[in-house]
């Protein structure tokens, strides 16, 4: 046994994850002994000593099952080699394959913020034993149950070690858009971040945000965990951080409230009035057509169409915009990005007249699609429109005219959400690097919409790749080799990814499910 230095539960589970180690990080208090185990870095499960945090009588404690029921399954389970509780409770029937993964994923995650929680805990990391560790946390990556056990620390004297000196400088990392994307902050780790602009160091930082000393210390140390905020010359190193890219935020693709990334005392009205306006243009401009995106009626002359695109270029760009919209720049991207895309059609006479006339049907076609109230009141009438409208954007992709398909198709899904769809408009959004936020909300609406979609999953398990972000990717091929085992397309990128031994392990689990 390796033992580590005294620290606050998350530092630690955050320098494993760092390093990549597999075994389990053991908490033990007085009456209790807890296990975060890890496979390579990643947290995959979570198991304890105490009878009332084991499946069973978790499951009593839920009303899943009762306490007979309990006895004569664990009886029934016999030795060592009888298939886990969980799969015989399944088989049985007391309990469905996706109420059992829901349960294992609440009872992982109690058992490690009650491990974070607990004060006067000793902790060890034990190396081996966690590789093929079944992962009970599918829903959850690593740095989202980081953050959240942080949030269960209550030690304030461990918590001011990590920070440092208040003398040290506090302020964003940069990398805000991304841990929104992963957890979405409490009203108190808003308001936090809110005062940063006016703050230099953690001492002004405390006295700014008026909250009790010890709330601010430990709501400062979860926002360091999530990587928002960086503390003197880095902060919490441990820290796992994932490649950056130009993805998301918890709010689907909208980015973080002004409120809880910015400090709104320091702006005057008119730039206040500014952001809010740049805000919804660059949400609303991708939804409209070449005219309306420059802000043009349909019978503009061609020299009125290139002095408004060199104002839009002069206006929104993030090169000569002001200080007050620094952190705004994916919003101005987005502006500008729109108008160079509507400028390049309007301004050749040929593609401007071809457009005129895909512009002129796709109004007659779309016309009943704005009565989504009457749409929504009469099923038949509700699903001619959703088919007029995809049958016209399949037509429009074939065209190269993107803008008015992704219109058509989001029109109807806001209608009807299906999930094929959804996954065609998120394939044809990720064609712009700026549509990104908007491509990963489809795919995942898709999910919700049928969660044993398989073509979504898959999709989502490569737009991980891209990025990177191999713990997402993992989760997603679980999924989707859950839903077919042999899928030839999924078996090949979990091997890619995991291994041919890894592959076999959850090929054989996923078909015991089944």
């Amino acid at each position: 046994m390796a033992t580590t230095k005294p620290q606050p539960l998350p530092s630690m589970m955050a320098d494993l994850a760092q390093k990549k180690v597999t075994g389990a990080l053991v908490a033990t208090s007085e009456g209790s002994t807890r296990e975060i185990l890890f496979t390579r870095g990643e947290i995959r499960a979570a198991r304890s000593q105490l009878e009332a945090e084991k499946l069973g009588m978790w499951l009593v404690s839920r009303e899943k099952i009762n306490e007979d029921d309990r006895a004569l399954i664990l009886l029934a389970q016999g030795g060592g080699d009888s298939p886990p509780l969980g799969h015989i409770l399944v088989t049985r029937g007391y309990i469905t394959h996706e109420e059992l993964e829901k349960e294992l994923e609440e009872l992982a995650l109690t058992i490690i913020r009650r491990a974070a929680a607990t004060t006067g805990a000793t902790s060890e990391f034990v190396e081996g034993g966690g590789e093929g560790q079944l992962d009970t946390l599918p829903n959850v990556i690593t740095s989202q149950i980081i953050v959240l056990t942080a949030r269960e620390v209550s030690d304030v004297e461990a918590v001011r070690a990590v920070i440092g000196s208040p003398n040290q400088t506090v302020k964003l990392s940069g990398s805000l858009n991304d841990m929104l994307e992963e957890v979405e902050l409490t009203p108190t780790e808003g308001f936090l971040l809110s005062r940063l602009d006016a703050a230099h160091d953690v001492a002004s930082l405390i006295q700014l945000s008026s909250l009790p000393e010890e709330q601010a210390y430990t709501t400062l140390y979860t926002l360091l965990m999530s990587g928002a905020v960086v503390v003197g010359d880095g902060g919490e190193k441990a820290r796992p951080q994932e490649p950056a890219d130009e993805v998301e935020s918890a709010q689907t693709e909208e980015e973080p409230p002004e409120t809880e990334t910015t400090g709104q005392g320091d702006f005057t009205e008119r730039q206040l009035e500014e952001r809010r306006h740049i805000r919804k243009l660059s949400d609303d401009i991708t939804k409209v057509d070449h005219y309306r995106a420059l802000g043009l009626k349909q019978n503009a002359e061609p020299n009125e169409i290139l002095e408004v695109w060199t104002k839009t270029q002069k206006r929104f760009s993030p090169e000569t915009c002001g200080a007050h919209l620094n952190d705004m720049t994916l919003h101005l991207e987005r502006i500008v990005e729109r108008g160079r895309a509507a400028f390049e059609v309007l301004s050749d006479f040929r593609t401007r007249h071809r457009y005129d006339e895909i512009l002129k049907s796709v109004g007659q076609d779309r016309g009943p699609m704005e009565n989504i109230e009457k749409a929504g009141i009469d099923p038949n009438a509700r699903k001619a429109l959703v088919e007029a409208n995809i049958k016209r954007a399949d037509e429009l992709i074939k065209e190269d005219e993107l803008y008015l398909a992704i219109q058509l198709l989001e029109q109807a899904c806001a209608i009807e959400p299906r999930p094929d769809e959804l996954l065609k408009l998120a394939k044809l959004l990720q064609r712009n690097p700026l549509w990104v936020n908007r491509a990963l909300s489809c795919m995942r609406r898709a999910i919700e919409a049928n969660p044993k979609h398989l073509e979504s999953w898959l999709e989502l398990a490569n737009f991980w790749r891209r990025r990177n972000h191999s713990e997402r990717q993992r989760k997603s091929l679980e999924r989707a080799l859950a839903i077919d085992p042999d899928n030839k397309r999924a078996k090949q990128m979990y091997k890619n990814l995991a291994g041919s031994r890894e592959l076999q392990r959850l090929l054989r689990r996923a078909r015991q499910a089944q």
